[in-house]
């Protein structure tokens, strides 16, 4: 039985051909256009127009520098305090 098996086994083996195809590389970077960073965040010129309105609540958070210049503007009416 075992010679039967080794002999179908070979018979199999003599019919298959042993082909051989090369797999292309792997690099992808290649194929999609190179391996690239994040691009910089673009700095904006954007500036963030003047706060004219103070609430209580948010002069509390300010440091004293701040808070001094902040009060001096609302005294002179130049800023406007809501309450």
């Amino acid at each position: 039985m075992l010679k039967k098996v080794t002999l179908e086994i070979e018979s199999i083996a003599d019919k298959i051909s042993v082909g051989t195809f090369d797999l292309p590389p792997l690099n992808l970077e290649e194929n999609w256009g190179g391996l690239k960073k994040m691009p910089k965040r673009r700095k904006s010129d954007y500036k963030m127009p003047e706060k004219h309105y103070w609430h209580v609540y948010s002069l509390q958070t300010l440091n004293s520098e701040k808070f001094i210049k902040v009060v001096n503007k609302i005294l002179k009416k130049e800023y406007i305090l809501i309450k």
